[in-house]
């Protein structure tokens, strides 16, 4: 008897002990339902209405969102991404405060926008989301900025549509993109980021192109400084910032382009170098603000790359400057220095300085006219 009874006490101790861990499995379960059903519904406050996301994941540590859309207003790009992590400063994210440690976006496609007044946007339709967001159930999101100590970018797509050199918007689409900002706040409040991007140049006719930028940057403000480094750019790309009235007679050709850029309080200072490789002319008129058949000639005693510095400034705030146009000049400077022009007859098409280039490139062009010899007075007899 006394055996039974002690296997039946302890029958009683491992069903109670299964009792009690089932029990906690299901309040577990339930916790980890009501933690993802709450973590859906700070996500659903944070995009707003016109974000949808296919599957939230929660862990002790971060959130995972795959395939996550954001759609843009009317004639505006929208923004994707296959997968997004998220690990979140949990008591602050709770309180419907948006605070994140790091921020990870994997296989992303958004726009970065700049207007023709020059306002730059990064992925404006994500922007609007973030704006137009509400806490859900008709309640107030608290006013506040999204905290993020690092966001990373990585394997995105990028599409810069710039509608302040032409209309419609000059277009330069770029793969294989991997950036990094920390840290970051939107809206911005001033302060500095440090920045890293780079990217393959899609579609360039050249072969690949890369474009690398690193420096700080204040978001949502004009204040930077970075340095930039393009690649062998189909010069399609690159004529509207090139040529400011005759970009479209730049139908092929690549450029390098190292540039240092800093703004402080909205001064500008900007300096670097430009190389031309194999440039292609079509259609008629002036090139770089000089004769075109003038510019092809003198190209023609060129190895086939045009290499020259630039020097910009200018306060973005004055009427009278303009980024693009001061380029612009710089480059006809630039270039009229490369195949042999005074600076004065690059950047102004003064008539002096290209009559003299005339001259020459006639002598030039035409080696068996000899040099006539001074006359000597006769001798009276």
């Amino acid at each position: 008897m006394s055996s039974n009874a002690a296997a039946a006490r302890g029958r009683s101790r491992w069903g109670t002990a299964l009792a009690i861990l089932l029990l906690i499995a299901a309040v577990l379960g339930v916790l980890a339902l009501a933690a993802t059903r709450v973590v859906e519904q700070r996500i659903a406050s944070i995009l707003g209405p016109r974000g949808q996301v296919g599957n939230v994941q929660v862990g002790l540590r971060q959130v995972v969102l795959t395939d996550v859309a954001v759609t843009g207003a009317s004639g505006q790009p929208g923004a994707r991404a296959r997968r997004v992590e998220l690990e979140p400063e949990w008591t602050a994210f709770l309180r419907r405060e948006a605070v994140f440690k790091s921020i990870v976006v994997e296989g992303f496609d958004f726009a970065v926008v700049r207007s023709p007044d020059g306002v730059m946007q990064i992925a404006p339709a994500l922007q609007a989301a973030l704006r137009a967001g509400d806490g859900g159930a008709g309640r107030s999101r608290r006013d506040g900025p999204v905290h993020v100590d690092e966001l990373i970018l990585r394997d995105g797509r990028l599409e810069y549509l710039d509608g302040a050199v032409s209309k419609p918007p000059h277009r330069i689409p770029f793969t294989a993109v991997q950036a990094r900002l920390q840290p970051l706040v939107i809206p911005g409040d001033g302060s500095a980021s440090d920045m890293a991007f780079s990217g393959t140049v899609q579609d360039n006719r050249n072969g690949e192109a890369t474009v690398r930028a690193q420096g700080k940057v204040v978001v949502g403000g004009a204040d930077a400084d970075m340095t930039v480094a393009a690649r062998n750019m189909d010069i399609r790309y690159a004529a509207p910032y090139l040529a400011e009235n005759g970009a479209g007679s730049l139908s092929g050709g690549s450029m390098d382009l190292d540039m240092k850029t800093s703004i402080v309080e909205r001064e500008l200072k900007a300096s670097g170098t430009v190389a031309l490789h194999n440039l292609k002319f079509s259609g008629d008129g002036s090139l770089f603000s000089l004769p075109r058949k003038a510019v092809l000639a003198a190209l023609k005693d060129k190895s086939g790359t045009v290499r020259f510095e630039f020097a910009l400034s200018g306060r973005l705030d004055n009427p009278k400057f303009s980024v693009t146009r001061g380029f612009s000049a710089q480059v006809a400077q630039g270039f009229g220095h490369a195949i042999g022009v005074g600076a004065e007859g690059a950047a102004e098409g003064v008539a002096g300085a290209v009559k003299e280039l005339g001259n020459a490139l006639s002598d030039l062009l035409s080696p068996e006219k000899s040099t006539p010899e001074k006359s000597t007075p006769e001798k009276k007899q």
